[in-house]
């Protein structure tokens, strides 16, 4: 029992924490951020490191999609700054009111906080408390069906916990809960039952009914990404990738998906996992991906799955640290791979140097 409350505690910290940096991520992108918001941002990123690679995503995504600067023959930014501190006076208050109001209604989103959580942990046989004993008043009705499809699946009756939520959601369409109970029972098929098919199908309606909960989702986003991509092969990769990670090696079966499949989306996926795993293992900082990459390499004992890595790195120091001869060396191991697909990434990145 403590230990659920505990780890329903932490999922709520980050649940927090990533709503708070989302926001800060995206700003300091395109403006500098206040003094105290970078502040707050770095303790953010220090406590959650996963925020941290988000970041670097992000950071690498928009560095390859410069706009030209000199697109209007004016400058708006003067004018638009001083019409944004003029509105910041305004904001404050108002901000202040929307914190107070936030504080009121989380109780309601704890539930969806602790449905996503329990989905992480294992699939045992643990006791759950019921319903009444951690129920928040005025829940609503799919908040409730969201805890007793977690109760099911701590119970090892997975599939119907499913099925409970899956009629739940289709009977109560207008529920404040609705996007929250989408994202558990994809949760459910995806990393519990392994039905795939089925996941998409939930992931595209959570798509359709609420893309503001869709789009403002990465992780979601990258199930979504990698279900999209394994669609045409009956999803075989991701079951492969799901195994990899639980079994006795995970290493050797990750590197086994990046020699299969190194061109390819879960070959991402495999490559970002050997790296969390070493940095976990070694106390490496999980931002410091040059590191990393180097020790997922030095990792490798297949030659593909060592110059898949060299590709990743080459690309890393060409669009993030803007080090181009350092970039080429990685290129040049690339291109030379057995792998028809690394070596033509290769060499088309090298053109692009030339």
């Amino acid at each position: 029992m403590l230990k659920i409350l505990s780890d329903l505690w932490q999922r709520a910290r980050y649940g927090r924490a990533l709503r708070e940096a989302e926001a800060l991520i995206a700003q300091e992108l395109y403006e500098s951020l206040a003094p105290e918001e970078a502040t707050q941002l770095q303790t953010l990123l220090k406590d959650f490191p996963e925020l941290a690679e988000e970041r670097e995503s992000l950071r690498r995504t928009v560095a390859m999609v410069q706009l030209p600067e000199e697109e209007l023959p004016w400058d708006l930014r003067v004018r638009i700054r001083a019409k944004l501190d003029a509105e910041e006076a305004v904001r404050r208050p108002s901000r202040a009111r929307a914190y107070v109001l936030a504080a009121s209604i989380l109780v309601v989103f704890t539930v969806g906080l602790y449905s996503l959580f329990m989905l992480s942990g294992e699939n045992g046989t643990t006791t759950m408390p019921q319903a009444s004993e951690i129920a928040p008043k005025g829940e609503t009705s799919l908040a409730q069906f969201q805890q007793q499809a977690c109760e099911l699946v701590a119970q090892g009756e997975t599939e119907r916990a499913s099925e409970l939520l899956e009629r739940a959601i289709d009977t109560h369409p207008g529920d404040a809960q609705h996007a929250e109970a989408l994202l558990t029972l994809a949760d459910i098929e995806y990393a519990y039952l392994q039905r795939y098919d089925r996941a998409y199908d939930v992931y595209k309606r959570l798509e359709q009914e609420h893309r503001d909960v869709f789009n403002r989702n990465w992780y979601h986003d990258k199930r979504v990404r990698l279900l999209s991509a394994a669609l045409p092969d009956g999803f075989a990769p991701l079951r492969e990738l799901e195994a990899a990670g639980h079994s006795e090696n995970p290493m050797i079966g990750y590197e086994n998906i990046l020699v299969e499949y190194p061109d390819t989306p879960w070959a991402d996926e495999a490559m970002s996992q050997m790296g969390r795993m070493l940095a976990r293992a070694n106390d490496l900082d999980i931002t410091n991906t040059v590191r990393v990459l180097e020790q997922v390499r030095d990792m490798c004992a297949h030659p593909v799955a060592r110059d898949r890595v060299d590709l990743e790195l080459g690309n890393y120091y060409c669009d993030s640290l803007d080090d181009l001869e350092r970039a080429r060396n990685h290129y040049i191991q690339a291109a030379e791979s057995r792998h028809m697909g690394v070596a033509a990434r290769a060499r088309e990145a090298l053109a692009r140097l030339d």
